[in-house]
């Protein structure tokens, strides 16, 4: 079972994504109001929603995606027993995207067609997953499940 799944939950995520909008990029940062990447910004969403207990990302250059094959984030995401590969966007998932040879770029979905995320040199922003620079680019939808289904 998904775990953005109840009107109490979703409230959460609504107000937490909230909080952090205009937060200007920073590299590895995670601080509310003063800076944010974008793996940053989606862990600590998902912290504050109880998602995650914590984060503990590997060390990664922000010009990742423009020089390794294999993403960091795809691995991540793979080898976390909280989260489930799908096919399709629902509220609450995460999103990785190909911005380059590998995905490096991560958002989370909002609500229907929206996701929130932070690129470098602009600061958090929502935006349509309708717009094509981001559709084409999305290659991996992770959910996060229930504790109770976790594999």
């Amino acid at each position: 079972m998904k775990f953005f799944d109840s009107p109490d939950r979703l409230k959460q995520l609504s107000y937490e994504a909230c909080r952090w909008l205009d937060t200007p990029f920073a590299p590895h940062a995670s601080v509310c109001g003063a800076g944010v990447d974008c793996v940053h910004l989606v862990a600590a969403i998902y912290r504050a929603c109880g998602v995650l207990a914590e984060f503990r990302p590997p060390k990664y250059t922000l010009d990742g995606g423009s020089h390794n094959q294999e993403s960091q984030l795809l691995a991540w995401f793979n080898a976390h027993p909280r989260f489930a590969r799908v096919n399709s966007p629902g509220v609450g998932d995460a999103l990785c995207f190909n911005l380059g040879l590998s995905e490096h770029h991560a958002g989370l979905v909002l609500s229907e067609g929206h996701f929130i995320h932070v690129l470098p040199r602009r600061q958090v922003i929502i935006s349509h997953l309708q717009e094509k620079y981001y559709s084409r680019r999305i290659t991996a939808i992770y959910r996060p499940m229930e504790v109770s289904d976790v594999r």
